[in-house]
């Protein structure tokens, strides 16, 4: 638990700053510098958070002051709009364990970014249901303990959460619950301004705020360093995936100039990652119908290349049609990619980028996503994958990709053209992210029912035993005896009472057990009894 140890040691700290920012510890955190781990975040609790903020998701260096040295970067655009507003000596962003020293008498507001508070994002509400040792996702559980802190009954400041998954807090009504004065929904630069103020004066706020879209002018240049020196390149999409948020949001490609400073900054704090936050880099100044932009992705690219300190680039996601298009920009990019990437697959060292195959189905790209294949054709959205994933691969990139279960209206033919997908893909160096649909807020399909495992079939099993059972094969191939005992294992002693008798063959599959004399009688039909 936190504590209040060493509350007072000056007069200023007990005080308090007038505004103080926060977020989760799991949230305070660069994962040892690996963005992918931190997708664990939505997986069970399996041990006590203090051991896994020791070895998984070590919480930011404080600096002399006790302010956060890095801080997610949605929280350093906030923070930097504040202390335009209020002086920079009124406002502090700390971590959890340092809020006594900034939380006071004076303390007016706490503003509390979180990506995942309940754990109902797409990682883990697929990830904490398949495994649920536990039942709660690490997120969910620190920001649990968060909003337990014995500081807020101490001096009782409003409460401000906003953030990706502030939605959540409204879906599951617990508001109240956990002392929240106000929920702000959507992206703040437009509107966060005038809450802050009320709240400083003492004025009333409302319990939930819909923010508005922003204009460009008014989001802010970072003032201190983001964990995993993340640094905003575009906003928003235009595509009009029906599940994705982004997609409702305005799209803008930023000034070279405005991300040079943010990575120059990051840079000099000693940040050695500099994350490209996109939601498609091909997004980057594009033309009609999100043709990229060849010159000026490339000018970019070897722009933040130039900038003295850094030493890994990650770009965070990218889409396939592009790629398919015109494969000339990523080969002009892939090498500093490579060169600059703290990935390896089997000892050879490979970048790596988020993408989104979502569905082999057209019928479904044409209901929920028809946007995804431009410049191409809904019809050609399998051949597309097939071609730019392809291109991936020969420019030494092995992409991580996503794919959704359970969207609404989905038949057995549906899940039955994605797993031919990947059977097509069998040959390719990729990561699958299966997940379970999930209506977030932030969407068009926000008032559509979640996927659940009630509602899997075994054929969406199959799907999901065919996307791990491909990971094992291309990153960890020698770990495939290892599985089995495993599998083995956990079957006997959980999985046949969660999930059924009959997982056991998927299991099995994970561990490359198809040719063995017990995957043979599987396949088959039989069951261990």
């Amino acid at each position: 638990m936190f504590g209040l140890k060493n509350r007072r040691t000056s007069r200023g700290e007990d005080c308090g700053k007038t505004v103080v920012l926060t977020s989760s510890a799991i949230e305070m955190s660069d994962f040892n510098l690996n963005p992918f781990i931190a997708f664990t975040g939505g997986f069970p609790k399996v041990a006590p958070l203090r051991v896994l903020r020791k070895y998984l998701y070590p919480v930011t260096p404080d600096n002399d002051d006790g302010s956060a040295r890095f801080a997610p970067y949605g929280l350093r655009k906030i923070e930097s709009l504040l202390v335009d507003e209020f002086g920079e000596d009124r406002v502090v962003t700390c971590t959890p364990h340092n809020l006594p020293k900034f939380i006071g008498r004076e303390t007016k507001v706490v503003g509390i970014s979180t990506m995942d508070p309940l754990g109902m994002g797409f990682v883990s509400r697929t990830y904490t249901s398949l495994v649920g040792l536990s039942g709660e996702p690490i997120a969910a559980a620190e920001f649990r303990l968060l909003m337990r802190h014995p500081i807020w009954k101490r001096y009782r400041p409003k409460i401000v959460v906003g953030g990706s998954g502030a939605w959540q807090i409204v879906e599951m009504g617990v508001q109240d619950h956990y002392g929240i004065t106000t929920v702000v929904i959507g992206e703040g630069e437009h509107s966060i301004l005038e809450v802050f103020r009320k709240a400083v004066n003492d004025e009333p706020l409302p319990k939930i705020i819909r923010t508005e879209k922003p204009r460009m002018e008014e989001i802010p240049t970072i003032k201190n360093p983001s964990l995993f020196g993340v640094v905003e390149i575009t906003r928003g999409c235009g595509k009009g995936c029906q599940f994705c948020s982004p997609t409702m949001r305005t799209r803008y490609s930023f000034p070279l100039e405005k991300i040079k400073k943010e990575v120059e900054l990051n840079a000099k704090a000693g940040s050695r990652m500099i994350i490209l936050q996109t939601d498609d880099v091909f997004l980057y100044e594009c033309g009609e119908r999100f043709t990229p932009n060849r010159e000026a992705i490339i000018e970019l690219i070897e722009t933040i290349n130039r900038v003295p300190g850094v030493e890994f680039i990650q770009l965070a996601h990218a889409a396939l049609p592009p790629i398919a298009y015109d494969p000339r920009t990523l080969e002009e990019i892939a090498p500093t990619l490579v060169e600059k990437s703290r990935w390896r697959c089997r000892g050879k060292r490979v970048a790596s980028i988020e993408v989104g195959i979502e569905t082999g189905s057209v019928r479904l790209i044409k209901r929920y996503m028809r946007g995804k294949p431009l410049p191409y054709e809904p019809e050609d959205w399998r051949e597309v994958v097939v071609q730019a994933i392809g291109i991936l691969n020969d420019c030494d990139v092995y992409p991580l990709a996503t794919l959704v279960v359970g969207l609404p209206g989905e038949k057995e033919e549906d899940t039955l053209m994605t797993i031919e997908l990947i059977d097509e893909l069998k040959d390719a160096k990729l990561f699958y992210v299966p997940l379970l649909f999930t209506s977030e807020e932030e969407c068009l399909l926000s008032n559509a029912r979640h996927a659940n495992l009630r509602h899997l079939t075994e054929l969406h099993w199959e799907f999901f035993s065919t996307c791990w059972a491909h990971n094992v094969k291309v990153w960890a191939p020698e770990n495939h005896r290892k599985l089995a005992i495993g599998s083995m294992l956990m079957y006997m002693l959980y999985y046949r009472w969660r999930h059924g008798s009959w997982v056991i063959r998927h299991l099995m599959k994970l561990a490359d057990f198809p040719n063995s004399i017990i995957g043979k009688n599987l396949s088959e039909g039989n069951r261990l009894k």
